[in-house]
């Protein structure tokens, strides 16, 4: 199954509202410093839910409600897990405490629909009322977590095995016949539950450049535990290498580096900005680990940050799901990429994309621009302070928490907006300014333009919305300085032609780089003409445009349609495409 959200109530920075972080395959988490980024992936982390293992997370508590924290958790089945279990409902968990987690949804659906398991949990009832089975310790726990299993998560604590073992070699028919429909009924629990999702974090660990014989165990060596965990080693396996005599050292030697050789060519899958050889090297005393990205073997640790980095990332995360078919888990990073370079930031969001497609997601936490999906913004979710200290998370990228008014907001917003903006990491910093930007008023311009230019299967200049109209002289005033090709489109009212006199009469802006969305170049006093007028009425009605809604939602509704044109299922009609046509082509007639 598939995280759909989680709530963290009353968890260390996060209170009663806006606590709830709607969840896609690959999330990016933005929000200025202190905001809660990294309490949101701690909070997470902890999150167990087959049982806590420890009190932590029910004792970090906000300090403005001093109530313990819960967390909610709402899942939805894959598309093979509904054709398995006929099943498309979702699956809310509530976690009360470590061992005490409410189910409701899909997965109690299923169990009360499954007439087997209800037929045989039927018969152990039966045989306790008429034997005294019910006085046998452990058993009694076992037969109420099965009689719940609909609104209380089961867990297989160590006892149930043991109980139920015991219980089947009592020469009792009861007792045997009991054991037997109790463990039918676990084994189909236990199924159940493995469809739930696991969260994995990722430590902060390096692989160092060399182990001496005498620190391989040491705690802090968990890199080193995590590539031998790869290779299907452990370090007890390893330290029989000193112990070996010297033929059947070369061999020991050999075959490690043909697993290590393996598991790199699985790592060079991802890692596409260089092919990647990594080598063990073994003495008297120690094991040393050297990497090649050409012909010539230097030491792990004289390569760049971004690439031990990386490393460090794939060995830790393959040792952590040790699995050939990695899936149904939730990785949790914060602030990835932090020493990788833009070109090497952009793959590991490639990355991501490798393990998001074999039912994994991925929440992490970034302040880079350039760690945002700008063709898939949506995936971007805010996280903001309010004045009382609480964290507010907001699951629309276009605006902040509802009731919500910071200070930081413009720093929060600053990396959204430069991805999906500017760009700028390829087209103004890389220098490659020869492409048009086309400066919008806001985000729903941004889209609406961008389904034109996807329809028409044409190259998609760079797209800036600068949030509000009023903004736009400062976007400009940018290009100018940089010596950047521009354009503006306005929405021909109040506010936009109150910028248009603001741009051409200040900034001195020739005014074939202006125009309207009714296809002027010139102002028309009391004239009412925005992006949405631009649309048939048909497009009005499929796109949402007429919903009462509109107006607070409108950047909703304006990637909602951006998504089915880019999906193939829906395009702008005749009519709309013709309106586009004229405000480009006499945009851009001049040039």
């Amino acid at each position: 199954m598939k995280v759909k959200s989680i709530i963290l109530e009353n968890y260390r920075s996060f209170g009663k509202n806006n606590n709830r972080l709607e969840v896609e395959e690959i999330n990016t988490i933005v929000g200025k410093n202190e905001s809660g980024k990294s309490n949101l992936i701690s909070g997470i982390e902890k999150i167990k839910l087959l049982g806590m293992d420890k009190d932590d997370f029910f004792l970090e508590r906000n300090k403005n409600y001093n109530l313990t924290p819960k967390a909610y958790v709402e899942l939805l089945p894959y598309k093979e897990e509904k054709n398995t279990y006929t099943s498309d409902l979702s699956t809310k968990l509530i976690i009360n405490g470590r061992y005490d987690t409410n189910v409701s949804g899909g997965i109690s659906e299923i169990i009360k629909n499954n007439e087997e398991f209800q037929e045989k949990r039927k018969k152990i009832n039966e045989i306790v009322e008429e034997s005294n089975i019910k006085n046998y310790g452990s058993f009694n726990k076992i037969i109420e977590m099965i009689n719940s299993a609909e609104i209380e998560l089961f867990i297989d604590f160590p006892y149930v095995n043991e109980t139920l073992s015991s219980m089947g070699e009592v020469n009792d028919e009861y007792y045997k016949q009991a054991a037997k429909y109790a463990r039918d009924c676990v084994n189909y629990l236990n199924k159940l539950n493995a469809l739930l999702p696991e969260f994995i974090s990722l430590d902060d660990i390096q692989l160092k450049t060399k182990y001496t014989r005498r620190s391989i165990e040491n705690e802090e060596n968990k890199a080193l535990k995590y590539l031998l965990k790869d290779i299907k080693m452990n370090v007890d396996e390893l330290k029989q290498y000193w112990i070996l005599e010297s033929d059947d050292k070369i061999n020991f030697e050999i075959d490690f580096n043909d697993k290590l050789s393996e598991l790199i060519q699985k790592f060079n899958v991802f890692y596409r900005q260089e092919e990647v050889k990594l080598r063990a090297g073994f003495d008297s005393d120690s094991i040393s680990f050297a990497i090649s990205t050409n012909s010539k073997y230097i030491n792990l640790s004289e390569r760049s940050n971004g690439l031990k980095w990386y490393l460090n990332m794939f060995i830790q995360l393959y040792g952590k799901t040790q699995t050939d078919d990695i899936k149904n888990y939730v990785i949790l990073l914060d602030e990835p990429g932090v020493y990788l370079h833009i070109n090497a930031q952009k793959e590991l969001l490639k990355l991501f994309e490798e393990f998001a497609k074999q039912n994994n997601q991925i929440i992490y936490t970034t302040h880079s621009p350039f760690m945002i999906y700008d063709e898939k913004i949506e995936r971007t979710r805010l996280i903001v302070k309010d004045e009382a200290g609480n964290s507010n998370i907001s699951n629309k990228f276009y605006s902040l928490p509802q009731g919500v008014t910071s200070v930081g907001a413009t720093e929060t917003l600053s990396p959204l907006m430069i991805s999906i903006g500017m760009n700028m990491s390829y087209d103004i910093l890389g220098k490659v300014n020869c492409k048009t930007n086309i400066v919008t008023e806001g985000i729903s311009d941004y889209f609406y333009i961008k389904g034109y230019y996807v329809i028409k299967k044409s190259e998609i200049p760079n797209i800036i919305p600068s949030v509000s109209a009023n903004n736009i002289n400062n976007l400009i005033s940018i290009f100018i300085g940089w010596g950047c090709k521009y354009k503006v489109i306005l929405d021909q009212d109040n506010t936009g032609r109150k910028e248009y006199r603001r741009i051409v009469e200040k900034l001195k802006i020739s005014k074939n780089d202006v125009i309207f969305t009714d296809g002027n170049r010139e102002t028309i006093n009391g004239k009412i003409f925005t992006i949405e007028d631009v649309f048939s009425e048909d497009d009005k009605n499929k796109i949402g445009i007429t919903k009462t809604d509109y107006k607070d939602e409108k950047a909703y509704y304006a990637l909602s349609t951006l998504k089915k044109i880019e999906n193939g299922e829906y395009t702008y009609d005749k009519e709309t495409m013709h309106n586009f046509d004229k405000i480009i082509d006499e945009l851009f007639k001049n040039n």
